[in-house]
C-alpha cells in the first residue's frame, strides 16, 4: 500500500490494475493498530470520505464505543443501534423522534438479542404486536424501515457482514391523497383563521402557488417580483427554484405587508423574522380538526392536512381546465406521472361525451 500524500498515515492507498484504488483507514483501538478497508475509487470512495469515516470512528471511541471486531463478537441489536444514533448519518432534525421510537417500540422487543439470532420472524412478531396496540400500518412501516436503516448502516460501516433479515415485507399503504377543499370549505377555513395575519398569509400563498410549507416559510422580500406578481420559490425536495404566481387580491395584501420589511425579511411573519414550522403546523392542525370530524386516524386519503392546500391548488387548476403540462410546471413536478392523478378532475375528462353518447 502507498501512503496518501494528502492525509499521511491516516489514509492509505492500494493502487490496483486499470487505475482503480482501494482506500484504507488507519487508527488505533485497544492499543492495536487497525487497517480497515473503506472501499474502491470505482465505488465512489474518495480520500475525503475515508478520512470522514476515520474521524467518525475516533469520535465514537471517545464516547466509549469501541468498533473493533473483538468488541462486536457478540453484538446485540441495541449496541448497533447505539452506534447508529451517535453517527453522522443519524444526526438530523428527525433523529430525536426516531430514537424515541426505537426506545419505546423496538428496543423492548429484541434490543438485547444478538444479531446472529435475529430473523424475519421477530420482525413479523413486532408488526403484529404493534398492530394489536392500535398503531397504524404506516407507523409500523416507519419502525421496520428504521430497523433496516440501522442494519444497513452496520453493513456499510463494516460492523456486520450481512443482514440477519431476508425478506421483510412492509404493510401496503395507499398514500394517495384525494382530498381537496371546495370553495365553501376555503371560505370556512379563512373564517376559522380569523385575524391571524401570518396564518392567513401562509394559507393564501399555499392556495395560490401550491408550494410546500418549508418553501412558503423561506420566502423573503427579495424573492417577490413586483412587475409580474410572481414569487421565486425554493423546492427543497428537488433542490431547485421555480416561479409561483399570486392573484390580484393576495398580491396587493403581500405588497402592503412587506412594505416596511428589509430586503431579506421573511414574508410569512409579522416583522420579517422567520416563522417556525411547528407553530404554523400546530395552529392549522387544530383548525383542520373541524374538517376531519368522524374520520379514522389512519384515513390518509381523506384527512385534511397542510399538504391538502397543495393538493387543492392542483385540483382547482384541473377543474378550471388548465392543461396537465401547465399544472406540472406550476407544481414543479419532475415527472408528469405525479401530475396525471389530477387529470380525472379536468372538464375535458370525457364525462360529457359519455353522457351524450346514446342520446338523440
Amino acid at each position: 500500500m502507498v501512503a496518501s500524500k494528502r492525509y499521511g498515515s491516516k489514509v492509505q492507498l492500494n493502487h490496483l490494475k486499470a487505475g482503480d484504488i482501494s482506500y484504507y483507514i488507519v487508527y488505533k483501538t485497544n492499543g492495536n493498530t487497525v487497517f480497515k478497508k473503506v472501499g474502491k475509487k470505482s465505488e465512489g470512495i474518495t480520500e475525503a470520505k475515508a478520512i470522514e469515516l476515520r474521524n467518525q470512528i475516533l469520535s465514537e471511541q471517545r464516547h466509549g464505543i469501541d468498533l473493533s471486531q473483538r468488541s462486536f463478537k457478540h453484538l446485540t441489536f441495541n449496541k448497533l443501534a447505539e452506534v447508529y444514533f451517535m453517527s453522522n448519518e443519524a444526526h438530523n432534525k428527525s433523529n430525536k423522534k426516531y430514537k424515541q421510537m426505537y426506545e419505546k417500540h423496538i428496543e423492548p422487543s429484541f434490543g438485547d438479542i444478538a444479531m446472529a439470532k435475529l430473523d424475519d420472524s421477530l420482525i413479523y412478531e413486532l408488526q403484529s404486536l404493534k398492530k394489536a396496540d392500535g398503531l397504524s400500518d404506516s407507523t409500523v412501516n416507519i419502525m421496520v424501515k428504521l430497523i433496516k436503516r440501522i442494519v444497513g448502516f452496520g453493513i456499510k460501516r463494516g460492523i456486520i457482514q450481512y443482514s440477519p433479515f431476508k425478506n421483510i415485507k412492509l404493510f401496503k399503504i395507499n398514500n394517495t391523497r384525494v382530498r381537496y377543499l371546495s370553495k365553501s370549505e376555503i371560505t370556512k377555513l379563512y373564517e376559522l383563521i380569523g385575524d391571524d395575519v401570518v396564518l392567513k398569509l401562509f394559507v393564501k400563498i399555499a392556495l395560490c402557488t401550491g408550494a410546500r410549507a418549508n418553501s412558503i416559510l423561506s420566502i423573503q422580500k427579495k424573492h417577490i417580483n413586483l412587475e409580474n406578481k410572481s414569487i421565486t420559490l425554493k423546492d427543497f425536495k428537488r433542490n431547485n427554484t421555480y416561479l409561483g404566481y399570486l392573484d390580484e387580491a393576495t398580491f396587493h395584501q403581500v405588497q402592503l405587508h412587506i412594505e416596511n420589511f428589509g430586503i431579506n425579511g421573511y414574508l410569512v411573519s409579522t416583522d420579517g423574522t422567520v416563522s417556525k414550522y411547528q407553530t404554523i403546523y400546530k395552529q392549522l392542525t387544530e383548525i383542520f380538526k373541524i374538517f376531519n370530524q368522524g374520520l379514522a386516524k389512519d384515513d390518509r386519503a381523506n384527512k385534511v392536512v397542510i399538504h391538502t392546500l397543495r393538493h387543492t391548488f392542483a385540483s382547482r387548476l384541473a377543474i378550471a381546465g388548465v392543461s396537465i403540462q401547465k399544472i406540472q410546471k406550476l407544481m414543479n413536478h419532475k415527472d408528469i406521472k405525479q401530475t396525471l392523478k389530477y387529470a380525472k378532475l379536468s372538464p375535458d375528462s370525457g364525462r360529457d361525451y359519455v353522457e351524450d353518447l346514446y342520446k338523440g
